[in-house]
């Protein structure tokens, strides 16, 4: 029996009263929404306390749902966070990692829409990047997948585009169940503010024009890094978005106030919050929030100067950009809360199939959330990869520390200059105090369970040659370009 079903008298007879089913009918089976925030980091967000009204939305759903307040993507990128997100794998297990382009999710991967299909569910997607465009295969299971990014003016596309697929799917089959996934791509660069007015921070309370930002007019970075220079993706490696603004997100009239761009970053999630605003709006007037999981979550955060890394994401394992948003409002009788404990999204996936009562695929890495949101314990530790083509930095956490194994020698020069890193999360969660040499006992505890987890696949996944089709279309690469995900340099042939 679905898990949702499972309800009270007293809370049968409300969805009675809502229009529900009549006691002692079958109840049907829950649906599913998922809400996914491209680049908005929680602590961005007035959902989690942020001084800024930038969720007003998302806050009010926050009051009805789980919050997870310390959720970190398994790697912090679009497509590979969506990849471990929709098969509960991590990106050594499908082999989609690295940049964005031109990744492929292999048929052979399940994902959660493949599951719910099967389990007789209608499946559409409404999708703002061109990051997920078709040949990434990340859509796979899903019977409908609007790319509204390919239209000019998408803000509202995701939500509108959803509820108009959403009304007929229940006109033409009412009593089927239906998976429907949104992601919004509001808040990424070039923070151009989503559909809301850009400058709607600018010059507010919370604007310090004091912070100034380095500048960088040339395309590649200067530093000795000893990339091969006929390396596949020298031009990834040498984007020069370390020690300053990258030439390509240079936000004018005021190139060198870094609050100008945090208000522009602000205003971008603000957009998505109002979109995804019309959406629960568009669910309650129809009469399917009650019997709907509803999940928001992010594919991860963004580096607004932090660890001298501009408006980028990717490369670095921080928190600034691994953790991200997880709210889940489940059906039937609120159960909000907060849960203080480190989560992963790669539990995403067996959780809504958990409280679905469906099965999940043999093979995943992820386990399901659900005993930690119905009060049991959570994961011991949470791990994440990250990184660009070359070696991977992995992360292991716990309730308080986390430690990050840097191999290479050049990711090594651009964060902290040795090979582990050690936080006390909790007390510095900038991550500024590398704690190695003060916490030996803590390391070296950690050190073993990162060693554990990868030692199965450590040596082999990362050597094999990233999973690629052919180029995207040349709408995708454009639009990808805007974005940041390509540079204009021709991109090097793999030798």
């Amino acid at each position: 029996m679905p898990r949702w079903t499972a309800l009270p008298l007293a809370c049968l007879a409300a969805l009675v009263c809502a229009g529900g089913p009549a006691l002692g009918a079958p109840a049907p089976r829950a649906n599913v929404v998922l809400v996914s925030l491209c680049s908005i980091r929680p602590d961005h967000m007035s959902a989690y306390g942020y001084a800024r009204e930038t969720t007003p939305s998302l806050r009010a759903l926050a009051g009805e749902s789980i919050v997870f307040e310390h959720a970190f993507t398994p790697w912090p990128k679009t497509v590979p966070a969506f990849a471990a997100l929709l098969t509960a794998k991590y990106a050594h297990s499908t082999g989609v990692m690295r940049i964005t382009p031109r990744q492929h999710l292999a048929d052979e991967h399940r994902t959660l829409a493949e599951v719910l299909a099967d389990a007789g569910y209608a499946t559409a997607a409404f999708l703002s990047t061109p990051a997920l465009v078709s040949t990434t295969n990340i859509a796979q299971g899903f019977h409908t997948v609007d790319e509204v990014w390919r239209q000019p003016a998408w803000w509202d596309l995701p939500s509108e585009r959803a509820l108009a697929w959403i009304r007929r799917q229940r006109l033409e089959h009412p009593d089927q169940p239906f998976l429907v996934w949104a992601h919004y791509n509001h808040a990424h660069y070039p923070y151009h503010g989503g559909g809301a007015d850009p400058d709607m921070f600018v010059d507010d309370a919370h604007y310090d024009p004091r912070a100034q930002v380095k500048v960088h007019a040339d395309r590649k970075m200067r530093l000795s890094l000893g990339v091969p220079t006929d390396h596949f993706a020298a031009h990834q490696i040498l984007r020069p978005d370390i020690g300053g603004v990258h030439y390509q997100a240079i936000l004018r009239p005021r190139p060198t106030e870094l609050a100008f761009y945090l208000a522009r970053y602000d205003a971008g999630i603000f957009g998505a919050d109002r979109a995804v605003g019309r959406l629960l709006a568009g669910l309650r007037d129809l009469g399917l929030l009650g019997s709907t999981i509803v999940v928001v979550v992010g594919d991860h955060g963004e580096s607004l100067g932090d660890h001298n890394y501009y408006f980028e994401h990717g490369r670095f394992p921080y928190d600034a950009t691994a953790r991200v948003p997880l709210l889940v409002r489940l059906p039937g009788p609120s159960r909000a809360r907060r849960i203080d404990a480190p989560a992963s999204t790669l539990g995403l996936m067996p959780t809504v199939l958990d409280a679905l009562g469906v099965a999940a695929p043999s093979g995943v890495d992820g386990a399901s959330l659900l005993p930690a949101i119905e009060g049991g314990e959570p994961p011991a530790h949470v791990y994440t990869e990250s990184g660009f083509q070359m070696d991977y930095a992995l992360s292991v956490r716990d309730r308080r520390w986390k430690l990050i194994h840097v191999p290479n020698p050049v990711d090594r020069q651009l964060q902290r200059g040795t090979e582990w890193e050690l936080y006390d999360w909790r007390a510095d969660p900038g991550e500024t105090r590398n704690e190695v040499a003060a916490h030996p006992e803590e390391a070296e505890r950690l050190r073993r369970a990162l060693r554990a987890w990868a030692a199965p696949w450590r040596e082999t996944a990362y050597a094999r040659a990233p999973s690629l089709t052919a180029p995207p279309d040349e709408a995708a690469v454009k639009r990808l370009r805007a974005l940041g995900y390509i540079g204009d340099a021709p991109r090097p042939s793999r030798p």
